[in-house]
């Protein structure tokens, strides 16, 4: 086990309604001035809107209103010119992981006469950001607890997508309401369901250190999410489900199940490539074509085939690598999730994407099984 610090110490609000006390929780820290970000059309939808602009009817708030999936650096640069002059105390995020990443970063850079990205490149750094609150309204990212955040430079081509850990990330309060995602559609269900999968998975396959403790909770949040996942696809309102599924979404990525382990988030890595190229793909999409790809590349490793058999075990009651990448393939196409890049009809450039991510060849990362030019090129075809 690796020696390791740990904090996590956003408050957490969690059932039904638990949003309807953020003025008292905003008066307890002596907030005025709130910018109130989010994204499109959805959160009018549901009447969530209305309610959160009365329950803030006495504040100062100031709305930044379009952020789309994959969120994007302009419409951080353009929120940053218009509140710089408005004495922000906190912002307010309410809606999923790219609207929460959106005002993470838009919490550090704030009063920042540069590039926001300087942040992601870790160029520059604020260790006192604007605080953040969470009203969650889709389970799927987890940035509502987590240290991370993860933005689309749409001002570049072709796009990066890239992120950046930091404790001064996590929110300072979040709400978590599983009645908020009832609405969420069965696509982007799924799309959840195999983003939290893979904030687990990504921790869990580690090829240095066992942690038993960590590696238990990851298995309990992944048996959690196979449970219920289908079961909210089925059937939207089930509270019980989506309750299940918003709690695992939140702690797959506080870093709980990670703990003692060098963190590796290299299909992620992969997914910030593809859907940099490709801005119309979703993030768990990608997800669910690629990571039984990567398990495929590795599988003939030692310690790799090991820990996929054991997987196979605690979740599909099968002994075998195969087994294991099969039952979770399947999984995905039940709950309406692609497998394969023909599934979601683009016609991408393998020999680009490996040649972007490898930063011309010369980037490896020491894995399994080493990850370079030739083996991102692999991977990315056996996703075919």
């Amino acid at each position: 086990m690796e020696k390791f610090e740990f904090i996590s110490p956003t408050k957490l609000y969690f059932g039904k309604d638990c949003y309807y006390n953020i003025a008292e929780v905003l008066d307890s820290y002596n907030y005025k001035n709130i910018a109130f970000i989010y994204g499109k059309s959805s959160i009018k939808k549901i009447g969530l809107y209305d309610k959160v602009k009365e329950l803030l009817a006495k504040y100062n708030v100031y709305e930044i209103e379009g952020v789309e999936p994959n969120p994007k650096l302009s419409l951080i640069i353009k929120a940053k010119d218009y509140l710089k002059d408005k004495n922000i105390d906190v912002i307010l995020a309410v809606g999923g992981g790219s609207v929460i990443d959106s005002a993470k970063l838009l919490s550090h850079c704030m009063y920042y006469d540069g590039n926001p990205f300087d942040y992601i490149k870790k160029e520059v750094v604020n260790n006192n950001p604007l605080p953040v609150f969470t009203i969650l309204t889709i389970s799927a990212s987890g940035s509502e607890l987590s240290d991370s955040c993860v933005i689309t430079n749409d001002l570049v081509t072709p796009y990066i997508k890239q992120g950046f850990n930091s404790d001064t990330n996590r929110p300072k309060v979040s709400y978590l309401d599983p009645t908020l995602t009832y609405s969420v559609s069965k696509f982007q269900t799924g799309c959840g369901i195999v983003d939290i999968m893979m904030h687990t998975f990504e921790r869990y396959f580690n090829y240095h250190d066992d942690c038993y403790l960590s590696e238990s909770f990851g298995i309990g949040v992944l048996k959690t999410v196979l449970h219920y996942g289908k079961i909210a696809i089925n059937n939207p309102n089930d509270y019980e489900a989506r309750a299940e599924i918003m709690l695992a979404s939140s702690y797959s990525h506080n870093g709980l199940t990670g703990l003692g382990k060098k963190q590796m988030m290299r299909v992620h890595g992969l997914e910030h490539v593809l859907s940099g190229f490709y801005d119309n793909i979703a993030h768990g999409e990608g997800l669910s074509i690629l990571f039984p790809a990567w398990c495929r590349y590795i599988k003939d490793d030692t310690k790799a085939n090991m820990l996929m058999r054991k997987l196979g075990k605690e979740l599909f009651d099968v002994d075998d690598a195969d087994g294991f990448i099969n039952h979770l393939e399947q999984y995905y196409r039940d709950i309406g999730m692609p497998t394969r890049f023909s599934d979601i009809n683009i016609d991408h450039d393998i020999e680009k994407m490996a040649l972007f991510y490898s930063n011309n060849k010369t980037k490896v990362i020491k894995d399994f099984k080493d990850l370079d030019y030739q083996a991102f090129k692999e991977i990315y075809k056996l996703g075919m």
